[in-house]
């Protein structure tokens, strides 16, 4: 039986705030009629990276020798940035740092440092009096900022793996995850001192494949002013994601995309068939993926929840793909219990993804835990959402380095399932 962890709901959850799909009606519209060029002038005043990405794409290339049922996938990578707004409200959020141990007790946590490789005399200090405050449920230690840069790699990545089991520790959970050059291409693009920066990559830690960082609080903490502060939160808030299109050219089959994109429960045929017909006519002729979509998907693709309020569903990974197909938002998938049970009841095992829609699901080490969810489009591409925070966006992103964000003690265990009716 599959469970799915059931995770504090978080405070930041809320209604959608559309702040990028300019961007991807840009993409998709721009070569097709002149009108839409009023749109590209503004989204390139509001949205320059974005469109930057979308200028740079190439124009030509000779059509595959096999199309697959989705099309011919034109795809580029993008980063994705939280409004202005959202920045400013952060600042407002900030706690001191802690480390949260839920349902355990003092001589517990003890027990749980020492076994991820801090001596005897840092656990000393972490469980000194004044840094420790206890409840009936919980353990909370407030480390100093000697000990959590006195920490070792190795020994952040076991201390901050146990914290990401347990409730209240967001960023050991959800860490911000690099690869190749991503953290100097990010924080060299937002003019991050070089203080702060050789800050961060001290305290960082192995995940896998992946360069992670969890110490948020303690490093906006030690920013000199809020300028930097401002700095440093736009560098974690950004998302690599990917903007994607289909390729639609004069001989393109467009009863063989509709076949695969317009089906039960996604986009209607008759909505993007003129569309499609209309592009085999343009050079170089694209459609974004956001219009090929269900209505819950082209509304968030690329935007950010807006702060929440108490009370307020937790729009999480698991919430967004079990509505992918609906109308009008479902929050009992905010409940756990009904969530597996609704998938019990309503979905079957499949060997691996191949149609659109299908769900994939991401079990942690034992196997009883669904710690992450995303729906499958096309290809290696699915529509995701890494936590359930307003920091993070809907978007796509290939299924490899999804798979990569989620590496704890290995990769995760992937479950497949395909709705009945289809």
């Amino acid at each position: 039986m599959i469970k799915k962890q059931n995770k504090r709901q978080r405070d930041e959850s809320g209604v959608v705030l559309q702040v990028n799909l300019v961007s991807v009606i840009v993409f998709s519209v721009a070569l097709v009629v002149a009108a839409v060029l009023v749109t590209y002038t503004f989204a390139k005043q509001k949205h320059p990276q974005v469109v930057a990405a979308m200028e740079a794409d190439p124009t030509g290339g000779p059509a595959p020798t096999v199309t697959p049922a989705w099309g011919e996938l034109s795809v580029r990578d993008i980063r994705l940035k939280p409004p202005e707004e959202y920045v400013a409200f952060e600042l407002q959020r900030l706690t001191r740092p802690s480390w949260n141990f839920y349902g355990t007790s003092v001589d517990h946590v003890r027990q749980v440092m020492l076994s991820a490789g801090l001596t005897e005399a840092q656990v000393g200090r972490a469980l000194e009096a004044s840094k420790v405050s206890c409840s009936a449920s919980s353990t909370t230690v407030y480390p100093d900022g000697d000990l959590i840069e006195a920490l070792a790699p190795a020994t952040r990545a076991k201390l901050y793996h146990e914290l990401g089991r347990t409730l209240g520790n967001e960023h050991m959970l959800f860490p911000f995850s690099y690869t190749g050059n991503d953290f100097s291409e990010v924080f060299g693009a937002e003019k991050v001192s070089p203080e702060s920066t050789a800050l961060v990559k001290k305290l960082m830690y192995p995940r896998g494949d992946l360069q992670c960082f969890s110490d948020y609080e303690y490093v906006l903490q030690k920013a000199p002013n809020k300028d930097e502060k401002l700095r440093l939160i736009n560098a974690f808030a950004s998302e690599s994601a990917l903007m994607a299109g289909i390729r639609v050219r004069p001989d393109t089959d467009i009863d063989k995309l509709l076949g695969y994109w317009a089906w039960p429960g996604g986009v209607r045929a008759k909505d993007v068939e003129p569309l499609l017909d209309s592009l085999k006519d343009v050079p170089d002729g694209r459609v974004g993926l956001v219009y090929l979509l269900p209505q819950f998907a082209r509304q968030r693709l690329y935007t950010f929840p807006m702060p929440s309020q108490p009370g307020d569903t937790a729009m999480d990974c698991h919430w967004s793909t079990m509505n992918f197909f609906n109308e009008v938002p479902d929050d009992r998938f905010a409940n756990p219990a009904y969530t597996v049970r609704f998938l019990q009841e309503n979905y079957y095992s499949i060997a691996g993804p191949s149609k659109f829609g299908d769900i994939i699901m991401f079990m942690d080490g034992s196997g009883g835990n669904a710690i992450h969810s995303a729906v499958y489009l096309a290809d290696d591409i699915v529509f995701t959402k890494n936590g359930n925070n307003m920091a993070k966006p809907w978007m796509l992103m290939h299924l490899k380095d999804v798979i990569a964000k989620y590496e704890s003690d290995g990769p995760p265990h992937l479950l497949f399932y395909r709705n009945r009716k289809w």
